[in-house]
Parts: C-alpha cells; sequence; structure tokens
C-alpha cells in the first residue's frame, strides 16, 4: 500500500515495506529517505549536527566500534564512519528536497 502526504510543493511516499526495513546504520526502525538512503531519525540528525556543525571526532578505541540501537552514541568517530559506509552522502538532503520524492512515515 503507498500512502502519499503532500508537505508544502513536496510529495513524500511511505510503502508497508519501507516501515519494516531497518537503518543501515544502527538497526533502528528507519523514518524515511534521508541524506539518500533509508534511515532512523537518531541517524539523520546525527548526521545533519556532523555535517552542519563541521564536526571532527576521534575514537577511543581501535576505529571498529560496534553501532547498534543501545550503543549508537557511545562512538560518534565510528557511528560517522559507519553513516558514510553505508552511502549516506553529504549532498543528498539538499538533492532530494529539490529533486526526489521523500518519505513519510505514517502511521494508522
Amino acid at each position: 500500500m503507498l500512502e502519499a502526504q503532500s508537505k508544502g510543493s513536496v510529495m513524500e511516499f511511505t510503502t508497508e515495506e519501507d516501515l519494516e526495513e531497518l537503518c543501515p546504520v544502527c538497526g533502528d526502525k528507519v523514518s524515511g529517505y534521508h541524506y539518500g538512503l533509508l534511515t532512523c531519525e537518531s541517524c539523520k540528525g546525527f548526521f545533519k549536527r556532523t555535517v552542519q556543525n563541521n564536526k571532527r571526532y576521534t575514537c577511543n578505541q581501535n576505529q571498529d566500534c560496534g553501532i547498534d540501537k543501545t550503543q549508537r552514541k557511545r562512538c560518534p568517530f565510528c557511528r560517522f564512519q559507519k553513516c558514510l559506509s553505508v552511502g549516506m552522502r553529504l549532498e543528498g538532503r539538499r538533492a532530494e528536497k529539490h529533486l526526489l520524492p521523500r518519505v513519510c512515515v505514517t502511521h494508522s
């Protein structure tokens, strides 16, 4: 089933299958397309803050920390690296806003 919701001049779409997806960064439930792929709200916000504020992180371990829903806040360096490695794009938000329909999760 496809649901659409209008936000200004942009139509946002979601399907039942999209709602079942898990965030490729942390494994939480996805909320829509953000920066080029389906991610959760938490990873969307983290990625946005990191990019907008030009943040630089360091890892206290070996730069291979496990990132999951319960430990995603422990190492921002590894979390940002995982965001990039799964395909989140720095230019994704701007391109999606103007060129691609965005997904809006609506719960019934």
